[in-house]
This record gives C-alpha cells, structure tokens and sequence, in this order.
C-alpha cells in the first residue's frame, strides 16, 4: 500500500530518476526544498485522500463492480487530484501527471476494497 510518505518520497525522486543529474537542480527549481510549498503539497494530497473516502462511501452501490466505484470516486475527486498534480509537477511533466492520476484510481481502490471488508 502507498502512503503518503513514500508518495512524497516518490514524487521527489522520481525527476531525479527520470532526468538524471540535472534533476536535483530542478527540484530547488519546483520549489520542493521550500518548506510552505511541501505544507501546500501535503494539504491537497490530504484533501485528495479525504474526497477519495468520502466519495466511496457515498457511492458504495451494492451492485456495482469494485473497478467501477473506484473510477466513479477518483473522477469525482478531480478537482482534488488536479491541485495536487499542480503543485507537484509545476512544470507539468505528462510522465507525473500520468502517476499521480494512476495513484488517484489506486487509492480509490484501497478505500473501496476497506469499506467492503476486504482490504
């Protein structure tokens, strides 16, 4: 399971990983050693993950499918992942933009498989 922790961890490496050296220049760049961006960054995640399970309990139809509540919970978060993404990746890299959307319908997911007592 990611948390939020190892998310941010990855949201930091990952330029580094995909850019080589000259990432580390480019996260001062982005803003990640400021320590009020990292609050704001924390904020909208916190915000992502409040509206992730509030969407699938209020979605939980006894029918539909695990996949299905999860895509309807993570769309209706958009807004939410939407923030999150811009303060994030401010240079709007489609790479981070591409996982912090799959991080979204994954989270989704965990909360769906929790309030159905499976996760």
């Amino acid at each position: 399971m990611v948390t939020r922790t190892s998310l941010q961890t990855a949201l930091v490496l990952l330029p580094l990983l995909l850019g080589g050296c000259e990432a580390a220049t480019s996260l001062r760049g982005a803003g990640l050693s400021d320590p009020n961006l990292m609050k704001s960054i924390d904020a909208a995640f916190e915000a992502r993950e409040n509206c992730l399970a509030a969407n699938v309990h209020l979605a939980d139809d006894n029918g539909a499918s695990a996949q299905s509540l999860a895509a309807t919970a993570a769309a209706s978060c958009q807004t939410q992942t939407d923030a999150l993404n811009a303060l994030s990746n401010p240079y709007g890299d489609p790479r981070i933009t591409a996982a912090i959307q799959r991080d979204s319908s994954f989270r989704a997911m965990g909360y769906v498989l929790r309030a159905r007592g499976q996760g």
